[in-house]
C-alpha cells in the first residue's frame, strides 16, 4: 500500500471528456487514501462531474476572463478582442501564481496539474516550487497537422484584408502557444492519453511525456442487451475540429434509402458550428438529430442501441468516447488518425478508415449491411476495453509518478 500523499489539485477545465477523466482520476486517488484539495479559477465548469465527494477542501481562484469583444467595429474588433484576451492570459498568469504560494506554503506533495481552457499548459508549472505532474489531456497538435476551415479567395481585396488583420489574428495565438510551452518544459513530470500524444508533446514542446491511458466507468459503460434503434451514433461538443462536416459528407455518399439517421449526443456547442452542421445536413439530405446529452446513465443506452458509433475528430489525441462505445458492445467506425488507432483494434473491435468520404461511407455500410460483422465486432470490444481500460489500470500507472514527484526524483 503506497504511502498516503497530499496533493494539489489545480484545473481550469469545461465539461467534456478531460474533466471526466479529472473526476475519474481524483476518485480513484482518495478512495486509495491520498489527501486531495482542489484549486480552481472561477472559469472551471465544477458543476459536471463535482470533485467534493472526494477532495477535502477547494479554493476557489477568482478570474473574470474579459474574453472576445461582442461589438463589431470594422477594422477595430479584431485588434480589441487580441488586447483582451493577452490581457486574460496576463490575469491568469497572476491567478496561478497566487495560487503556486499558496499551495507552496501549504507543504503538499505533489501538485497534480491538468488543463487549463485558456492557457492550455497553466503557468503554475513554472511558478510552483513544490513538485509537479501534468496531465496533458489536450494533446499538441503542429501547426502544420491542423485542418484548414477552407482556402480563402486570392483576390487583392481579401488579400490586403488578411494583411490588415494578420497581427491580431496571430498574436494571441502565439503569445499563449510560446506559454504553452514555456509551462509544459518546466513541469516535473508528464503525462499524456496516448503514444500519438506523447510524439506530438516531444515534437512540439521538446519534452518526454510518459503514456497513462484513460479508462472507462465499467459498471456505467457496458453492454445492456438493449434492442437496436434506427440510428448511427457520435458522441463530442459540437466544435469544427470534432469531423462533423466530414461524417455528414461520408453519410451523403450512401444511398438515401439505406442512409441511417445520425444521432450526435453533445455536452455542449458552437452556435455557428451547430448551425453550420444542420444546414449542410439539411443540404445534403442527412437525417440529423442533435441531442443533448449529460447523464451518463442516457449515453450508455445510446450506445447500447446505436448501429455503430461513428468517430471522426481531427487528431483527437485518444478519443474516450470510441473506448465507451466498445465498453458497450457498440461496432465503432473511425477515422484511423490520432489516438484511436491505439485503442480500436482494426477488423476486432472496430474498423479504421482513411480520411477519405467514400472510404468511410464503405466500411459503414459494410456494418450496416452484415448484422453478423455488427455483433461480432461489438462481442470482441466490450471484454476488450473491460480487461484493458479499467480506471483502476490508470490509477496504477499514476501512482508511482506521483510518489516520484514526492521522492524529488
Amino acid at each position: 500500500m503506497p504511502t498516503p500523499l497530499r496533493i494539489a489539485l489545480y484545473h481550469n477545465l469545461p465539461s467534456g471528456g478531460a474533466r471526466r477523466a479529472v473526476y475519474e482520476m481524483v476518485k480513484g486517488l482518495a478512495q486509495r487514501g491520498h489527501v486531495i484539495d482542489e484549486f480552481c479559477p472561477t472559469t472551471a465548469d465544477r458543476r459536471f462531474f463535482p470533485l467534493a465527494p472526494f477532495v477535502r477542501h477547494t479554493v476557489l481562484l477568482p478570474f473574470q476572463p474579459r474574453g472576445v469583444w461582442a461589438r463589431r467595429v470594422p477594422f477595430v474588433t479584431p485588434y480589441v478582442t487580441a488586447a483582451r484576451l493577452l490581457t486574460d492570459l496576463t490575469t491568469l498568469a497572476h491567478v496561478n501564481r497566487q495560487a503556486a504560494a499558496t499551495i507552496d506554503a501549504g507543504e503538499y506533495d505533489v501538485i497534480f496539474a491538468h488543463d487549463c481552457q485558456l492557457s492550455m499548459n497553466p503557468a503554475l508549472l513554472r511558478q510552483a516550487q513544490t513538485p509537479t505532474l501534468f496531465y496533458c489531456h489536450h494533446g499538441v497538435v503542429r501547426k502544420h497537422d491542423r485542418p484548414r476551415r477552407g482556402t480563402p479567395p486570392r483576390t487583392i481585396p481579401h488579400t490586403l484584408k488578411r494583411a490588415y488583420y494578420a497581427l491580431p489574428v496571430h498574436l494571441y495565438p502565439w503569445w499563449r502557444d510560446r506559454a504553452a510551452r514555456r509551462a509544459a518544459r518546466r513541469a516535473g513530470q508528464v503525462l499524456v492519453n496516448s503514444r500519438f500524444a506523447a510524439d506530438q508533446a516531444r515534437a512540439v514542446y521538446g519534452i518526454a511525456g510518459a503514456v497513462c491511458y484513460l479508462g472507462v466507468d465499467l459498471d456505467t459503460f457496458r453492454p445492456l442487451g438493449l434492442p437496436p434503434g434506427d440510428y448511427v451514433l457520435s458522441v463530442g461538443a459540437i466544435h469544427y475540429f470534432k469531423g462533423y462536416r466530414f461524417l455528414l459528407r461520408a453519410l451523403a455518399c450512401l444511398p438515401p434509402a439505406t442512409r441511417p439517421r445520425l444521432l450526435i449526443a453533445a455536452n455542449s456547442a458552437d452556435p455557428e458550428e451547430q448551425a453550420a452542421v444542420m444546414a449542410l445536413a439539411a443540404r445534403l439530405g442527412v437525417n440529423l438529430t442533435i441531442q443533448r446529452v449529460m447523464d451518463d446513465r442516457e449515453l450508455a443506452r445510446l450506445y447500447n442501441r446505436a448501429l455503430a458509433f461513428v468517430y471522426t475528430p481531427y487528431l483527437e489525441p485518444w478519443g474516450l468516447a470510441a473506448v465507451e462505445a466498445m465498453a458497450c458492445g457498440a461496432p465503432v467506425v473511425a477515422v484511423g488518425e490520432g489516438g484511436v488507432r491505439e485503442s480500436v483494434r482494426h477488423e476486432e473491435t472496430g474498423l479504421l478508415t482513411p480520411r477519405h468520404e467514400e472510404a468511410f461511407a464503405t466500411a459503414l455500410a459494410r456494418v450496416l449491411a452484415q448484422p453478423d460483422l455488427r455483433g461480432e465486432l461489438g462481442a470482441r470490444a466490450a471484454p476488450y476495453v473491460r480487461q484493458t481500460y479499467p480506471w483502476s489500470a490508470t490509477i496504477d500507472c499514476l501512482e508511482p509518478f506521483m510518489a516520484r514527484g514526492n521522492s524529488g526524483a
